[in-house]
């Protein structure tokens, strides 16, 4: 009922727009002399870069309004009869700024003009949310590695990267520590994958104006996040023509190996480093098309890379050395953005933008000692978008957005040619998948080949409307998100073995020679599923100024999907009758409202102290993806046997025969499955120090709740036997996962002003779950799964910083200290096709407390039939983290705007070993609790810019 609601008030109205767009706001009072309103005091505003200029009148009570402001810098102007013209210069507005400025007129002839520079408080009194904005300065001076901006977020407190996947660029906020819990817009209309929940695309860097990081307490006009939200703003053109072209570069002679890089050269008799090469290349201009009115900004960026990776067994050599070695890994990354603004009048602007990635990416998921289910992926998206924005008065505004976008990834097995024809399985396509072998020290096997394409039509509108000392708005948001997948993920099979062995892929005998597996799983054959899905989403907000030193926001979001929950899937289609699968078509939730709430305390009435609180219920995107095994159940074969023959598990009949013959392995939906959703509470407290520099600390509780667990309702007794003997397992995905996160952030920032910025950010943070999506480990102690995070690191640090130096030098740092994340210790034993946990031991007690982990994984190696000695406490290594990035660059001037800039950046300056991929959780693995990859060493990287 909501969103029609909504959706009439809007269409009646006019068009909408989203304040996801990030458009900032100017409000004030004008008065005379005396302290009386102004009453038709005429004000303008005016980009002084664009020239785009817009003009209100004071109401009868002196009050003006600008608002839906694009970021930038702005002038405003002040004239009334009988009284000089006041200026006020140099105002810049950032992403979702908003700004009171009052206005005091002097007597005199209109004719007559005061100008004065403008100044943004470093704090707005008037916000109640968690949040801060990366500005366009940041993202110029300071070291990004690889251009993307998106790494910057990192900035601010509560922020990570540790649960991103490989070829994502992403970023984690906040509580919502999954690479799939947090919100993605990019000039107002959502860049996020359905399928998975991750950026869908990047941008160049020359394209990116600022950015803002909502960590926690956003309103609820956004929403389908419920961690945190990335707001982008595109650069738009100016009355001047301005651009760029550049060249970055760095090879093998800039950059220092890390220890395992080169133990792998020295096993494999290669001298030097290893081999390097990155160009990354590109430009950027923009200007107007007609002065004042339409402007242009396009950019370029390409990424060619030849870079490499490592194969290390460690203490393991002995059995895998004959695949150890450095392999090469190329990859290239192309982006493009054209962005074009209109100014239709005084009331109506539009734009309209079209932006495209396309990439290849090898020998992804490979790294230490994996070297199993590696895959090539080409990864083509583009995305068209266009917005009006009308500003009927000052009192009430719409806009209005629309998306078309395309995202696809092209999946197949490292080494081959990739196939992009979905839902085709040619022989030649099978051929290229292999077996895979896992060791307690080691993986191999290029078992992996997925196929998905996701297109989105988007329209979203906004309304809001000010009433005396209420800002209302009203806005729904409307996606259709056709997607399909195809799969032949575990074609051939995976062997799972108990011990380390000798293993050769080059030679068969080794092969041949293979003993005592413990489990032989596959899925035969291969599946393509289409599943279109709809979300809809509607809110009400009033930002209330109680008085003028309290603001209070109140909203209410309902979001609400169709198709996610697998409602088409028809029980009777299915060869046999499958249990708990219920009544798909009454799955699904109307009842997703999540109610905001947000005050901020002008303490003191100065604008120099504030203290804002909030509780918000924020939804999330129900991924699509992982949903499919319902829709494939039967179609496809899930085979899992337990201690199976070796080298045929399947006895003597073929697989299809095998799979028709014995119980199947069946996924199933909850009847209430559910979208998850997390409870927000924050408090917390901001001070101006000075003009330009400021104080933050907030304290955030989040409990999320209903992700999903796979439970086993076919679980079997201790003999072995299975309730249902005519299934295998039947998986149920029930939404009962929760996590609860803790966290206290401290941030000072001084913006740049007298040559210099800076930014501390520190979080102290508790982050606990029972391993979300994921099937339970021990169904007969569920609890067992519950401990900290897979990402939980105790403590985070990051400074940054950039200072104009002498001679016209500049110089920029970012020094990142993060403590370590924990890690489980797990036995050979299987339970259910799922490994288990060192007896006495819970998840992720690794790096939180040793001395138990030692003692029953010491106890465990004892045990075996084969006791293995006892592991040292010093082969336990932490994943720490500690980087120091510095840039400094200089230009020099050819003309007054056109100069060459010369750039030398480096990476982990000071060569710190930062330890990565985990250490290894086997017990019986001779490398227990040792991390067998790291990153980057120092890497540095010299770069040319040619400016106008």
């Amino acid at each position: 009922m909501l969103f029609w609601i909504s959706a009439s008030l809007a269409l009646l109205m006019g068009a909408a727009a989203s304040a996801q767009s990030g458009n900032a706001e100017i409000t004030g009072v004008v008065k005379d002399p005396s302290g009386s309103p102004a009453a038709g005091a005429a004000l303008s505003l005016t980009n002084q870069d664009s020239g785009v200029a817009r003009s209100v009148v004071a109401d009868s009570e002196g009050r003006y309004r600008f608002p839906a402001i694009l970021p930038g810098r702005y002038s405003l102007k002040t004239e009334a009869t009988g009284f000089r013209t006041e200026t006020v210069t140099d105002i810049v507005l950032n992403i979702g700024t908003h700004l009171d400025k009052d206005v005091t007129l002097t007597v005199g002839s209109i004719q007559e003009s005061i100008t004065v520079t403008g100044e943004v408080p470093p704090i707005d009194t008037t916000k109640g949310d968690v949040s801060g904005v990366v500005t366009q300065h940041q993202i110029d001076t300071l070291p990004v590695n690889t251009r993307q901006y998106l790494n910057l977020a990192l900035l601010m407190p509560g922020t990570t990267q540790d649960a991103s996947r490989t070829f994502y660029n992403n970023v984690e906020i906040g509580g919502g520590g999954r690479f799939y819990a947090n919100g993605f817009t990019v000039d107002g209309v959502t860049n996020t994958w359905a399928e998975q929940g991750e950026p869908r695309q990047n941008f160049p860097e020359g394209a990116v104006q600022e950015f803002k990081v909502n960590t926690n307490q956003f309103k609820a006009e956004q929403g389908l996040a419920m961690g945190g939200a990335v707001n982008v703003i595109t650069k738009s053109g100016t009355n001047e023509f301005h651009g760029e072209v550049f060249e970055y570069f760095r090879d093998s002679a800039l950059n220092n190996d890390n220890k395992f890089t080169q133990q792998a050269l020295q096993l494999v008799g290669q001298t030097g480093k290893a081999p390097f090469e990155r160009n990354q290349f590109g430009g950027d201009v923009g200007g107007p098309i007609w002065k004042n009115r339409t402007h242009f900004y396009a950019a370029y960026e390409r990424t060619e890379t030849d870079d490499s990776f490592t194969l290390f067994a460690a203490a393991s050599h002995q059995f895998y050395s004959a695949n150890e070695g450095v392999i090469d890994k190329p990859s290239h990354d192309q982006m493009f953005n054209l962005r074009v603004d209109h100014q239709i009048s005084n009331a109506q602007h539009v734009f309209a933008r079209y932006s495209q990635e396309w990439n290849k990416q090898t020998w992804q998921g490979c790294g230490n000692a994996v070297e199993s289910n590696c895959y090539d992926g080409l990864i083509p998206r583009h995305s068209f978008v266009a917005g009006h924005t009308w500003t009927q008065r000052s009192s009430l505004v719409n806009e209005f957005r629309f998306q078309y976008a395309y995202s696809s990834y092209q999946l197949g097995p490292s080494g081959f040619p990739i196939f992009t024809d979905i839902g085709k399985y040619p022989p030649e396509r099978l051929a290229q998948l292999q077996t895979v072998y896992v060791f307690p020290s080691f993986r191999y096997g290029q078992g992996y080949g997925e196929l998905g394409i996701e297109t989105r039509w988007e329209a979203k509108d906004d309304l809001s409307y000010v009433k005396e000392n209420h800002t209302f708005k009203f806005g729904f948001d409307f996606s259709h998100i056709p997607f399909a997948d195809d799969t032949v993920i575990n074609y051939q099979g995976t062997w799972t073995f108990a011990t380390d062995q000798l293993f050769n892929p080059k030679d068969p005998s080794t092969i041949a020679n293979l003993k005592n597996p413990t489990q032989f799983t596959a899925a035969i054959p291969g599946q393509y599923t289409p599943v279109p899905v709809s979300q809809y989403s509607a809110y009400i907000q009033d930002d209330w100024r109680v008085r003028k030193d309290l603001t209070v926001s109140l909203g209410l979001r309902w979001d609400k999907e169709v198709g996610s929950y697998n409602e088409d899937v028809n029980p009777a289609s299915f060869s046999r009758p499958i249990p708990f699968i219920g009544n798909p078509a009454d799955r699904g939730q109307s009842r997703n409202f999540g109610p905001r709430f947000g005050l901020a305390w002008n303490v003191r009435g100065k604008d120099t102290d504030v203290i804002r609180a909030g509780f918000g219920i924020y939804y999330n995107n129900i991924q699509t993806l992982l949903n499919f095994p319902e829709n494939r159940n039967i179609t496809q074969c899930n085979v899992l046997i337990a201690n199976p023959s070796y080298p045929n598990p399947y006895g003597s009949q073929s697989p299809t025969a095998f799979c028709s013959s014995s119980p199947p392995t069946v996924t199933v939906l909850d009847q209430h499955f559910a979208m998850p959703y997390s409870e927000q509470f924050t408090l917390g407290y901001s001070r101006e120090i000075t003009h330009d520099f400021s104080i933050h600390v907030d304290g955030v509780y989040m409990h999320t709740l209903k992700d999903w667990r796979t439970f086993d309702m076919n679980y079997p007794n201790a003999a072995g036997a299975r309730p249902l003997p005519d299934f295998a397992r039947i998986l149920d995905h029930q939404p009962l996962s929760q996590y609860k996160y803790r966290a206290m952030y401290v941030r000072a920032e001084k913006r740049f002003a007298r040559h210099y910025q800076f930014l501390v950010s520190y979080s102290l943070a508790s982050n606990r779950d029972d391993n979300p999506q994921a099937q339970v480990t021990n169904q007969n102690n569920y609890n067992l799964d519950w401990g900290p995070s897979n990402i939980d690191r105790r403590h985070t640090l990051v400074a940054s910083g950039s200072a104009d130096l002498p001679w016209k030098f500049n110089v920029g740092a970012i020094w990142q200290i993060r403590s370590s994340m924990p890690f489980s210790a797990f036995s050979t034993v299987q339970v259910d096709g799922v490994t288990q946990y060192i007896p006495g031991l819970t998840r992720n007690m690794g790096n939180r407390d040793n001395g138990a982990v030692l003692a029953a994984v010491n106890a465990y190696r004892a045990s075996l039939a084969t006791p293995l000695p006892a592991i040292p406490a010093s082969q336990i290594d932490g994943s720490r983290f500690n980087s120091f990035d510095l840039v400094i660059s200089r230009p020099i001037y050819v003309r007054e705007h056109r100069r060459i800039e010369l750039k030398g950046q480096a990476f982990n300056l000071f060569g710190v070993t930062n330890l990565s991929g985990g250490p290894t959780s086997s017990a019986s693995s001779a490398n227990f609790g040792k991390i067998l990859g790291a990153s980057n060493l120092q890497q540095a990287e010299l770069a040319v810019r040619i400016a106008f």
